[in-house]
């Protein structure tokens, strides 16, 4: 089989079998693994998973013209959420953003700076800035000001950036004030 054809017969991709399949359902309807193994001919999770998330990429598009969105039915499979699910499934995504994000950060902490080039530290010290940012965003600065700032002088101290007890020109303009 080819990484082009279709593995369907009937032509249609296996997310937009599932698509089709979550159309006929209800809110709080469940959507086993059995179920989709039936609806897409295998008992491959992997296919299943992949599947279903494009589903759902579909589902929530901007041209959607539906209400549906599947969520996680721990160990069983899926369930078609119901509107006031939307909110927890939203911060559940987030979590897990900010999860990845921190793990981000730590495997660049962890970076060997000193066995790299001038140019990979430079730019290993960009990547960590940019995945800072992206981390204190997502945890919200104010609840994590604290940690935040910790974060920040840990990679200032790794980059070598150091703050002057008093910034230059400051100190002529204090002594001449009365």
């Amino acid at each position: 089989m080819s990484l082009f054809q279709a593995r369907r017969e009937d032509g249609r991709a296996e997310w937009k079998v599932i698509f089709d399949h979550v159309l006929q359902l209800g809110y709080g309807d469940e959507l086993s693994y059995g179920t989709i193994a039936g609806l897409l001919g295998t008992d491959d999770r992997q296919r299943a998973y992949r599947a279903v998330r494009e589903c759902n990429r579909h589902l929530r598009g901007e041209d959607s013209q539906v209400a549906r969105y599947l969520g996680s039915a721990r160990g069983s499979g899926y369930r078609v959420l119901h509107p006031g699910d939307y909110s927890h499934a939203a911060l559940a995504q987030r979590d897990s953003a900010a999860r990845r994000i921190t793990s981000a950060v730590d495997i660049m902490r962890s970076a060997p700076l000193d066995d790299m080039t001038p140019a990979q530290r430079h730019w290993a010290n960009q990547v960590t800035l940019h995945l800072v940012d992206h981390e204190v965003r997502l945890m919200g600065i104010e609840a994590r000001a604290g940690y935040a700032e910790q974060r920040i002088a840990e990679l200032e101290r790794r980059a070598g950036i150091r703050h002057p007890a008093v910034i230059p020109g400051e100190a002529e303009h204090a002594e001449q004030q009365p």
